[in-house]
Protein backbone atom coordinates (compact mmCIF):
# COMPACT_ATOMS: atom_id res chain seq x y z
CA UNK A 1 0.00 0.00 0.00
CA UNK A 2 1.24 3.02 -1.24
CA UNK A 3 1.93 5.96 1.81
CA UNK A 4 -0.16 9.32 1.26
CA UNK A 5 2.91 11.49 0.94
CA UNK A 6 0.85 14.75 0.96
CA UNK A 7 -0.59 13.84 4.42
CA UNK A 8 3.24 12.98 5.91
CA UNK A 9 3.93 16.43 4.22
CA UNK A 10 1.35 18.29 6.24
CA UNK A 11 2.78 18.42 9.93
CA UNK A 12 6.18 19.15 8.14
CA UNK A 13 4.27 22.34 5.75
CA UNK A 14 2.42 23.55 8.87
CA UNK A 15 6.02 23.51 11.01
CA UNK A 16 7.36 25.55 8.28
CA UNK A 17 4.69 28.66 8.15
CA UNK A 18 5.13 28.05 11.80
CA UNK A 19 8.56 29.24 11.62
CA UNK A 20 8.41 31.98 8.60
CA UNK A 21 5.45 33.61 11.18
CA UNK A 22 8.09 33.74 13.83
CA UNK A 23 10.85 35.28 11.72
CA UNK A 24 8.42 37.67 10.49
CA UNK A 25 7.37 38.54 13.75
CA UNK A 26 10.79 38.80 15.12
CA UNK A 27 11.63 41.09 12.09
CA UNK A 28 8.56 43.17 12.93
CA UNK A 29 9.86 43.54 16.25
CA UNK A 30 13.44 44.07 15.38
CA UNK A 31 12.46 47.20 13.29
CA UNK A 32 10.00 48.31 15.93
CA UNK A 33 12.76 48.25 18.19
CA UNK A 34 15.14 49.62 16.59
CA UNK A 35 12.29 52.79 15.58
CA UNK A 36 12.49 52.58 19.61
CA UNK A 37 15.95 53.23 20.20
CA UNK A 38 16.29 55.67 17.26
CA UNK A 39 13.69 57.72 18.88
CA UNK A 40 15.28 57.33 22.19
CA UNK A 41 18.58 58.65 20.96
CA UNK A 42 17.05 62.46 19.97
CA UNK A 43 14.31 63.19 22.54
CA UNK A 44 15.13 63.39 26.65
CA UNK A 45 13.37 61.29 28.68
CA UNK A 46 11.13 63.30 30.22
CA UNK A 47 7.47 64.97 29.19
CA UNK A 48 9.24 67.49 27.55
CA UNK A 49 9.43 65.22 24.49
CA UNK A 50 5.95 64.80 23.85
CA UNK A 51 3.68 66.80 21.70
CA UNK A 52 -0.20 67.29 21.03
CA UNK A 53 -2.75 64.81 22.32
CA UNK A 54 0.69 62.56 23.94
CA UNK A 55 0.85 64.95 26.76
CA UNK A 56 -2.87 64.31 27.72
CA UNK A 57 -2.33 60.70 27.83
CA UNK A 58 1.05 61.02 29.65
CA UNK A 59 -0.60 63.31 32.42
CA UNK A 60 -3.31 61.05 32.59
CA UNK A 61 -1.41 58.30 33.59
CA UNK A 62 1.28 59.98 35.90
CA UNK A 63 -1.94 61.52 37.78
CA UNK A 64 -3.53 58.09 38.18
CA UNK A 65 -0.15 57.34 39.89
CA UNK A 66 -0.26 60.00 42.21
CA UNK A 67 -3.73 59.09 43.52
CA UNK A 68 -5.85 60.90 40.94
CA UNK A 69 -8.77 59.23 38.56
CA UNK A 70 -9.48 60.55 35.56
CA UNK A 71 -10.56 63.55 36.79
CA UNK A 72 -10.74 65.49 33.23
CA UNK A 73 -13.21 63.86 30.75
CA UNK A 74 -11.06 63.93 28.22
CA UNK A 75 -9.80 60.98 26.96
CA UNK A 76 -10.74 57.35 27.52
CA UNK A 77 -9.20 55.08 29.99
CA UNK A 78 -7.61 51.93 28.35
CA UNK A 79 -4.48 53.56 27.07
CA UNK A 80 -3.65 55.61 29.78
CA UNK A 81 -4.09 52.83 32.10
CA UNK A 82 -0.93 51.21 29.83
CA UNK A 83 1.24 53.77 30.04
CA UNK A 84 0.59 54.34 33.95
CA UNK A 85 1.31 50.68 34.25
CA UNK A 86 4.87 51.02 32.06
CA UNK A 87 5.36 54.13 35.11
CA UNK A 88 4.87 51.85 37.81
CA UNK A 89 7.27 49.63 36.44
CA UNK A 90 10.03 51.40 34.89
CA UNK A 91 9.45 54.96 36.83
CA UNK A 92 7.96 58.27 34.55
CA UNK A 93 9.83 57.36 31.51
CA UNK A 94 8.29 57.98 27.96
CA UNK A 95 11.25 56.05 26.50
CA UNK A 96 10.48 52.83 28.51
CA UNK A 97 6.76 53.62 27.01
CA UNK A 98 8.33 53.66 23.54
CA UNK A 99 10.33 49.98 23.80
CA UNK A 100 6.82 48.32 25.03
CA UNK A 101 5.26 49.72 22.53
CA UNK A 102 7.87 48.45 19.93
CA UNK A 103 6.37 45.00 21.79
CA UNK A 104 3.00 45.65 21.79
CA UNK A 105 3.01 46.95 18.06
CA UNK A 106 4.51 43.65 16.99
CA UNK A 107 1.19 41.49 18.40
CA UNK A 108 -0.35 42.99 14.91
CA UNK A 109 1.80 40.36 12.92
CA UNK A 110 0.37 37.21 14.19
CA UNK A 111 -3.06 38.53 14.63
CA UNK A 112 -2.95 39.32 10.72
CA UNK A 113 -1.99 36.23 9.89
CA UNK A 114 -4.65 34.68 12.31
CA UNK A 115 -7.12 36.85 10.25
CA UNK A 116 -6.19 36.21 7.13
CA UNK A 117 -6.45 32.61 7.71
CA UNK A 118 -10.30 32.92 7.94
CA UNK A 119 -10.02 34.02 3.91
CA UNK A 120 -7.28 32.48 2.34
CA UNK A 121 -4.31 29.94 2.67
CA UNK A 122 -1.26 29.63 4.30
CA UNK A 123 1.10 31.26 1.91
CA UNK A 124 -1.16 34.52 1.21
CA UNK A 125 -1.74 35.03 5.17
CA UNK A 126 1.97 34.91 5.28
CA UNK A 127 2.05 37.86 2.67
CA UNK A 128 -0.81 39.67 4.54
CA UNK A 129 1.59 39.37 7.90
CA UNK A 130 4.59 40.54 5.56
CA UNK A 131 2.40 43.32 4.39
CA UNK A 132 2.52 44.37 8.19
CA UNK A 133 5.76 43.55 9.36
CA UNK A 134 7.46 46.48 7.34
CA UNK A 135 4.82 49.03 7.36
CA UNK A 136 6.13 52.27 7.77
CA UNK A 137 3.21 53.95 9.29
CA UNK A 138 2.33 50.96 11.77
CA UNK A 139 6.19 50.77 12.70
CA UNK A 140 5.98 54.85 13.67
CA UNK A 141 3.17 54.11 15.51
CA UNK A 142 5.40 52.76 18.19
CA UNK A 143 7.31 56.52 18.20
CA UNK A 144 4.27 58.43 19.62
CA UNK A 145 2.39 58.36 23.13
CA UNK A 146 -0.54 57.71 21.06
CA UNK A 147 -3.75 55.13 21.14
CA UNK A 148 -3.02 53.52 17.51
CA UNK A 149 0.17 51.52 18.87
CA UNK A 150 -2.64 49.61 20.81
CA UNK A 151 -5.96 50.31 19.10
CA UNK A 152 -4.55 48.08 16.26
CA UNK A 153 -4.50 45.06 17.84
CA UNK A 154 -7.76 45.35 19.71
CA UNK A 155 -9.50 46.47 16.54
CA UNK A 156 -8.14 42.88 14.90
CA UNK A 157 -9.04 41.21 18.07
CA UNK A 158 -12.69 42.27 17.91
CA UNK A 159 -12.98 41.62 14.02
CA UNK A 160 -11.86 38.22 15.41
CA UNK A 161 -14.28 37.80 17.90
CA UNK A 162 -17.47 38.94 15.83
CA UNK A 163 -16.38 36.32 13.03
CA UNK A 164 -15.71 33.47 15.25
CA UNK A 165 -19.24 34.77 17.09
CA UNK A 166 -20.84 34.73 13.22
CA UNK A 167 -19.53 31.44 12.63
CA UNK A 168 -20.01 29.50 16.10
CA UNK A 169 -23.34 31.03 17.33
CA UNK A 170 -23.31 30.68 20.70
CA UNK A 171 -23.90 32.86 23.31
CA UNK A 172 -20.46 33.09 24.79
CA UNK A 173 -19.11 33.68 21.54
CA UNK A 174 -21.10 36.79 21.25
CA UNK A 175 -20.38 37.91 24.83
CA UNK A 176 -16.92 37.37 24.35
CA UNK A 177 -17.40 39.23 20.98
CA UNK A 178 -18.94 42.16 22.66
CA UNK A 179 -16.81 42.40 25.80
CA UNK A 180 -13.50 42.64 22.95
CA UNK A 181 -15.36 45.43 21.57
CA UNK A 182 -16.20 47.42 24.94
CA UNK A 183 -12.27 47.31 25.65
CA UNK A 184 -11.64 48.33 22.02
CA UNK A 185 -14.18 51.72 22.79
CA UNK A 186 -12.45 52.42 26.24
CA UNK A 187 -9.45 52.59 24.06
CA UNK A 188 -10.54 55.17 21.62
CA UNK A 189 -14.50 55.10 21.40
CA UNK A 190 -14.93 55.44 17.73
CA UNK A 191 -16.23 52.17 17.36
CA UNK A 192 -19.18 52.82 20.07
CA UNK A 193 -21.96 52.77 17.07
CA UNK A 194 -20.25 49.48 15.46
CA UNK A 195 -22.91 46.92 16.88
CA UNK A 196 -25.35 48.54 14.38
CA UNK A 197 -23.78 46.66 11.86
CA UNK A 198 -23.95 43.09 13.68
CA UNK A 199 -27.80 42.54 12.33
CA UNK A 200 -26.39 43.14 9.46
CA UNK A 201 -24.17 40.27 9.01
CA UNK A 202 -26.33 37.66 10.89
CA UNK A 203 -27.40 34.91 8.04
CA UNK A 204 -30.85 35.07 7.20
CA UNK A 205 -31.81 31.30 7.79
CA UNK A 206 -31.12 32.32 12.06
CA UNK A 207 -34.35 32.75 13.66
CA UNK A 208 -35.37 36.23 15.00
CA UNK A 209 -35.26 35.03 18.55
CA UNK A 210 -31.89 33.15 18.06
CA UNK A 211 -30.49 36.95 16.96
CA UNK A 212 -31.98 38.64 19.58
CA UNK A 213 -30.91 36.33 22.21
CA UNK A 214 -27.34 36.44 20.36
CA UNK A 215 -27.63 40.59 19.97
CA UNK A 216 -28.58 40.44 23.30
CA UNK A 217 -25.39 38.93 24.50
CA UNK A 218 -22.89 40.77 22.53
CA UNK A 219 -24.68 44.00 24.06
CA UNK A 220 -25.16 43.18 27.88
CA UNK A 221 -21.04 42.10 27.69
CA UNK A 222 -20.39 46.13 25.94
CA UNK A 223 -22.72 47.37 28.98
CA UNK A 224 -21.27 45.59 31.61
CA UNK A 225 -17.57 46.23 31.01
CA UNK A 226 -18.64 49.90 30.09
CA UNK A 227 -21.32 51.04 33.00
CA UNK A 228 -18.60 51.25 35.59
CA UNK A 229 -16.64 53.68 33.63
CA UNK A 230 -19.66 56.29 32.34
CA UNK A 231 -20.59 55.57 36.28
CA UNK A 232 -17.39 56.93 37.25
CA UNK A 233 -17.82 59.90 34.71
CA UNK A 234 -21.54 60.57 35.98
CA UNK A 235 -20.40 60.93 39.70
CA UNK A 236 -17.29 62.86 38.66
CA UNK A 237 -18.81 65.17 36.37
CA UNK A 238 -23.00 65.02 37.47
CA UNK A 239 -23.46 64.01 33.84
CA UNK A 240 -24.17 61.26 31.59
CA UNK A 241 -20.77 60.74 29.60
CA UNK A 242 -20.44 57.16 28.20
CA UNK A 243 -17.16 57.63 27.25
CA UNK A 244 -15.04 61.32 26.90
CA UNK A 245 -16.10 64.29 25.04
CA UNK A 246 -15.56 64.31 21.39
CA UNK A 247 -12.97 67.55 21.77
CA UNK A 248 -14.91 69.44 18.63
CA UNK A 249 -14.93 66.53 16.25
CA UNK A 250 -18.26 67.29 14.91
CA UNK A 251 -17.10 71.13 14.71
CA UNK A 252 -14.13 70.24 12.41
CA UNK A 253 -16.27 68.34 10.32
CA UNK A 254 -18.78 71.05 9.60
CA UNK A 255 -19.17 73.89 6.97
CA UNK A 256 -17.92 76.80 9.28
CA UNK A 257 -14.28 74.55 10.12
CA UNK A 258 -14.00 73.97 6.21
CA UNK A 259 -14.79 77.42 4.48
CA UNK A 260 -12.23 78.27 7.77
CA UNK A 261 -9.99 75.21 7.00
CA UNK A 262 -9.94 75.02 3.26
CA UNK A 263 -11.22 77.96 1.48
CA UNK A 264 -9.61 81.03 3.58
CA UNK A 265 -5.99 81.92 3.21
CA UNK A 266 -3.22 81.75 3.74
CA UNK A 267 -4.11 78.32 4.66
CA UNK A 268 -3.16 77.34 8.13
CA UNK A 269 -2.19 74.03 9.81
CA UNK A 270 -4.68 71.90 12.15
CA UNK A 271 -2.16 73.10 15.16
CA UNK A 272 -2.65 76.37 13.68
CA UNK A 273 -6.47 75.89 13.95
CA UNK A 274 -6.38 74.61 17.78
CA UNK A 275 -4.14 77.67 18.63
CA UNK A 276 -6.39 80.31 17.67
CA UNK A 277 -10.02 79.00 16.73
CA UNK A 278 -10.48 76.30 19.89
CA UNK A 279 -7.78 77.65 22.10
CA UNK A 280 -10.46 78.91 25.36
CA UNK A 281 -8.12 82.32 25.93
CA UNK A 282 -9.39 82.89 22.29
CA UNK A 283 -12.50 81.85 21.80
CA UNK A 284 -14.56 83.18 25.00
CA UNK A 285 -13.73 80.99 27.27
CA UNK A 286 -15.02 77.57 25.64
CA UNK A 287 -12.57 74.64 26.36
CA UNK A 288 -13.07 71.66 23.84
CA UNK A 289 -11.60 69.48 26.32
CA UNK A 290 -14.50 69.52 28.64
CA UNK A 291 -18.05 68.86 28.75
CA UNK A 292 -19.92 72.77 28.44
CA UNK A 293 -17.05 73.41 25.50
CA UNK A 294 -17.48 70.72 23.78
CA UNK A 295 -21.27 71.04 23.83
CA UNK A 296 -20.90 74.48 22.57
CA UNK A 297 -19.33 73.31 19.24
CA UNK A 298 -21.18 70.52 18.87
CA UNK A 299 -24.25 72.91 19.12
CA UNK A 300 -22.16 75.43 16.59
CA UNK A 301 -21.49 72.39 14.44
CA UNK A 302 -25.43 71.62 13.95
CA UNK A 303 -26.43 75.51 13.26
CA UNK A 304 -23.84 75.32 10.25
CA UNK A 305 -24.57 71.67 9.07
CA UNK A 306 -28.56 72.97 8.88
CA UNK A 307 -27.06 76.12 7.24
CA UNK A 308 -25.29 74.52 4.56
CA UNK A 309 -26.39 71.40 4.05
CA UNK A 310 -24.88 70.76 0.30
CA UNK A 311 -21.54 72.29 1.77
CA UNK A 312 -21.75 69.69 4.50
CA UNK A 313 -22.16 66.90 1.91
CA UNK A 314 -19.13 68.08 -0.13
CA UNK A 315 -17.17 67.88 2.30
CA UNK A 316 -17.80 64.83 3.69
CA UNK A 317 -17.34 63.32 0.69
CA UNK A 318 -13.85 64.65 1.01
CA UNK A 319 -13.47 63.50 4.56
CA UNK A 320 -14.12 59.90 3.00
CA UNK A 321 -11.21 60.48 1.10
CA UNK A 322 -9.24 62.14 3.45
CA UNK A 323 -9.71 59.12 6.01
CA UNK A 324 -7.56 56.87 3.70
CA UNK A 325 -5.13 59.63 1.97
CA UNK A 326 -4.35 62.19 4.66
CA UNK A 327 -5.79 65.37 5.32
CA UNK A 328 -4.44 68.32 3.71
CA UNK A 329 -4.38 70.42 6.50
CA UNK A 330 -2.65 67.89 8.77
CA UNK A 331 -1.39 65.19 7.56
CA UNK A 332 0.45 66.64 4.00
CA UNK A 333 2.85 69.61 3.73
CA UNK A 334 1.43 72.95 2.25
CA UNK A 335 -1.49 71.33 1.52
CA UNK A 336 -0.39 69.13 -1.29
CA UNK A 337 -1.61 65.37 -1.49
CA UNK A 338 0.81 63.17 -2.29
CA UNK A 339 3.41 66.25 -3.88
CA UNK A 340 6.68 64.91 -3.26
CA UNK A 341 8.38 68.32 -3.74
CA UNK A 342 6.58 70.04 -0.77
CA UNK A 343 7.22 66.88 0.98
CA UNK A 344 11.14 66.96 0.58
CA UNK A 345 11.54 70.29 2.98
CA UNK A 346 10.03 68.65 5.85
CA UNK A 347 10.98 64.82 5.67
CA UNK A 348 13.94 62.12 4.70
CA UNK A 349 13.83 60.84 1.49
CA UNK A 350 13.34 57.73 3.36
CA UNK A 351 10.57 58.53 5.14
CA UNK A 352 8.95 60.00 1.99
CA UNK A 353 9.00 56.92 0.26
CA UNK A 354 7.36 55.19 3.95
CA UNK A 355 4.30 57.91 4.00
CA UNK A 356 3.54 57.03 0.49
CA UNK A 357 4.09 53.69 0.46
CA UNK A 358 1.32 53.50 3.25
CA UNK A 359 -0.82 56.25 1.79
CA UNK A 360 -1.33 54.20 -1.14
CA UNK A 361 -2.30 50.92 0.19
CA UNK A 362 -5.72 51.53 0.75
CA UNK A 363 -5.83 51.65 -3.34
CA UNK A 364 -4.53 48.51 -3.78
CA UNK A 365 -7.19 46.84 -1.23
CA UNK A 366 -9.43 48.58 -3.81
CA UNK A 367 -8.23 46.91 -6.58
CA UNK A 368 -8.23 44.02 -4.72
CA UNK A 369 -11.57 43.70 -3.93
CA UNK A 370 -12.46 44.21 -7.34
CA UNK A 371 -10.34 41.09 -8.07
CA UNK A 372 -12.36 39.09 -5.41
CA UNK A 373 -15.71 40.66 -6.29
CA UNK A 374 -17.26 37.55 -6.56
CA UNK A 375 -16.92 36.76 -2.71
CA UNK A 376 -17.99 40.06 -1.49
CA UNK A 377 -20.43 38.35 0.87
CA UNK A 378 -17.45 36.35 2.38
CA UNK A 379 -15.70 40.05 3.06
CA UNK A 380 -18.88 41.71 3.93
CA UNK A 381 -17.75 41.85 7.68
CA UNK A 382 -13.94 43.20 6.71
CA UNK A 383 -16.12 45.73 4.52
CA UNK A 384 -18.53 46.99 6.89
CA UNK A 385 -15.84 47.51 9.50
CA UNK A 386 -13.90 49.75 7.31
CA UNK A 387 -17.00 51.18 6.07
CA UNK A 388 -18.39 52.31 9.52
CA UNK A 389 -15.63 54.22 10.30
CA UNK A 390 -15.20 55.49 6.68
CA UNK A 391 -18.54 56.63 7.84
CA UNK A 392 -17.79 58.18 11.02
CA UNK A 393 -15.26 60.15 10.13
CA UNK A 394 -17.12 61.47 7.41
CA UNK A 395 -19.61 62.78 8.98
CA UNK A 396 -17.43 64.05 11.94
CA UNK A 397 -12.93 64.75 11.15
CA UNK A 398 -11.25 62.78 9.34
CA UNK A 399 -6.90 62.29 9.64
CA UNK A 400 -5.05 59.14 7.80
CA UNK A 401 -4.02 58.21 11.58
CA UNK A 402 -7.81 57.12 12.51
CA UNK A 403 -7.60 54.76 9.13
CA UNK A 404 -3.95 53.19 9.77
CA UNK A 405 -4.88 50.47 12.60
CA UNK A 406 -7.28 49.31 9.91
CA UNK A 407 -4.51 48.79 7.55
CA UNK A 408 -4.10 45.19 8.50
CA UNK A 409 -7.49 44.50 7.58
CA UNK A 410 -6.37 46.23 4.42
CA UNK A 411 -3.46 43.50 4.57
CA UNK A 412 -5.26 40.59 4.03
CA UNK A 413 -7.89 41.67 1.50
CA UNK A 414 -4.56 42.63 -0.59
CA UNK A 415 -2.76 39.14 0.12
CA UNK A 416 -5.57 37.20 -0.61
CA UNK A 417 -6.18 39.17 -3.85
CA UNK A 418 -2.54 38.43 -4.86
CA UNK A 419 -3.08 34.61 -4.03
CA UNK A 420 -6.01 34.48 -6.00
CA UNK A 421 -4.52 36.22 -9.34
CA UNK A 422 -1.70 33.53 -8.83
CA UNK A 423 -4.25 30.96 -8.63
CA UNK A 424 -5.65 32.22 -12.18
CA UNK A 425 -3.06 32.24 -13.54
CA UNK A 426 -1.48 28.71 -12.82
CA UNK A 427 -4.93 27.65 -14.51
CA UNK A 428 -4.73 29.56 -17.67
CA UNK A 429 -1.27 28.22 -18.42
CA UNK A 430 -2.15 24.67 -17.69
Amino acid sequence: MTPDISAAQQPRNHRIILWVLIGLTLLGLASRLYLAWGTNQTLPDTPARLRGDESGYEGLAYWLLNGHFFEWPGRTPIYPFFVAACYAIFGRSPASVVYVQAFLGTTIIPLTFILARRFTGAQSSLVAAGLVVLHPSLIFHVSRVQTEVLYAPLILLTVLGLLRALEQPQWQNFSLAGALLAITNLCRPTAMLLPAIVPLLMPRQWHLKRKVALFLAYLGAIIIITAPWTYHNYRTHKTFLLYSVSTALLWQGSPEFYHLAYEQLPKRHIVQIWQEELNPARNGGHDPFTIEGDRYFTKRAIASILREPAVYLWYCLQKAVFFWLGNPISDWPDHAMFNVEAMRSVFSPQRIVGILASRILPVFAALGMIVLRHRWREFLPLLLVCGYFTVIHALTYAEVRYSEPLHPILAVVIATAAGELQRRLKLISQ
